[in-house]
């Protein structure tokens, strides 16, 4: 039996554990700290410390390499979220070669993470993409602005940290851009890209792709985020029948990456023009991944895929159940304190009379029947994260500070 490391946890880890967990391996659940209680799930055999790849990567690898000195039992290394995704790419050559890595290949990494880089490959390869201009400057992203014109959006053009406190800058009219960026960005971004910004819902393509050719594809639909409107995370989710047009983009753009791995191009759709436009592509798991399981082993064919035994798939890999539904609760909440917050009563309301509706017809982004326990710890956290720490070590695994860190 194989020990597989996870790290850098999100509401993904939980399905990776129990894919991973159904496949015979064990899972080592490599935290830093808080970890959306993934150390809770009865499909994780151990937690060990491992620093966040993002706020201490020398300690992260220094930590993983430690760790897979002295234990042989570890044979590889799944990197749930996109920090450790980019760090295991950046880092390949210093991690033990015997070491398994449950990811895309770190060429397709590292090209796709560049959003310009990858928008420019995307209108390379036919498929259509919105004017853009990046930037490094306050200044030069005003000017930008006025040569896109509204209503546009800003996106970090390498990192994944929020932007201005956000998933991403929508801005409708230039009183909403002056009210939210007054000066370049407090967060780590070196370069943002300005993009006009094209309206409909966000259509997420999960697939898993080997040398270039998909194996397997489902388009999901993202119906409502945490911000109330077209941006922010996605708290309900559902699987659609594929866009001809998508289906076709889909498979010219592995084709023209040579992609191998899990992999996640995003594209808006327009309902009343028709009209489509490439977002941006994530070469990691989608954060609601749970949804792609309800209706294929998508994790399941990811890890099988990194270990050299994938079977052929089938004739169509568009072959999976329309349909089908996730909500996230715990993000419909902050949709509910920003209502909250900005006196909208009535919006309150409609969101939060849909609540129940959405439990019992959909896949729970976190609650499992069979798993219960992490998804309940985590909408307790407020109460969890105020008790003493001998009680609060139960749930969040203190994790100890190395020698030369004291």
């Amino acid at each position: 039996m194989t020990s597989i490391l996870v790290i850098d946890h999100n509401r993904a880890s939980l399905a990776v554990a129990r894919a991973l967990s159904g496949l015979g391996h064990r899972v080592v659940a490599g935290i830093s700290g808080y970890c959306d209680y993934v150390n809770l799930s009865r499909f994780v055999d151990e937690t060990v410390p491992v620093a966040d790849t993002a706020d201490q990567p020398e300690r992260a690898l220094a930590d993983i390499r430690r760790l897979c000195a002295r234990r042989p039992d570890i044979g590889g290394i799944f990197a749930v979220d996109e920090t450790a995704t980019r760090f295991l790419a950046e880092r390949r050559r210093d991690i033990p070669a015997a070491l398994r890595i449950y990811a895309a290949r770190p060429e397709n990494v590292l090209t796709t993470f560049n959003k310009a880089g990858m928008a420019a490959i995307a209108e390379q390869a036919g498929l259509p993409v919105a004017p853009r201009i990046v930037v490094d400057s306050f200044g030069d992203l005003v000017a930008a602005t006025r040569e896109i014109g509204f209503p546009l959006v800003i996106r970090a053009v390498e990192s994944n940290h929020d932007l201005y406190g956000r998933k991403a800058v929508l801005c409708p009219d230039r009183e909403t851009f002056e009210r939210i960026a007054q000066d370049w960005p407090c967060e780590s971004h070196r370069k943002l890209m300005v993009q006009r910004y094209n309206a409909g819902h966000r259509h997420n393509i999960c697939w898993i792709a080997a040398e270039g050719r998909l194996h397997s594809a489902i388009e999901m639909k993202v119906l409502k985020t945490t911000t109330g409107g077209r941006d922010g995370y996605g708290t309900l989710v559902e699987t659609v029948a594929p866009d001809p047009r998508l289906r076709r983009w889909a498979h010219t753009l592995a084709e023209a990456l040579g992609y191998h791995g899990m992999g996640s191009p995003q594209f808006l759709v327009d309902a009343q023009t028709g009209e489509i436009t490439f977002l941006e592509f994530n070469p990691r798991l989608d954060a609601n991944i749970k949804l792609a399981e309800s209706v294929m082993p998508y994790i399941r064919n990811a890890a099988l895929l990194a270990e050299g035994r994938l079977p052929p798939g089938p004739t169509d890999p568009w072959t999976y159940r329309r349909g089908a539904r996730l909500f996230w609760a715990k993000g419909e909440n902050q949709t509910l304190k920003a209502l909250r917050d900005n006196r909208n009563w009535s919006g309150l309301a409609r969101r939060a009379a849909m609540i129940p509706y959405h439990c019992l017809t959909s896949t729970h982004a976190l609650f499992s029947w069979d798993d219960p326990v992490p998804a309940l710890a985590g909408h307790f956290n407020p109460m969890i994260s105020h008790l003493p720490p001998v009680l609060k070590s139960r749930f969040i695994p203190a994790v100890p500070v190395p020698a030369e860190a004291r």
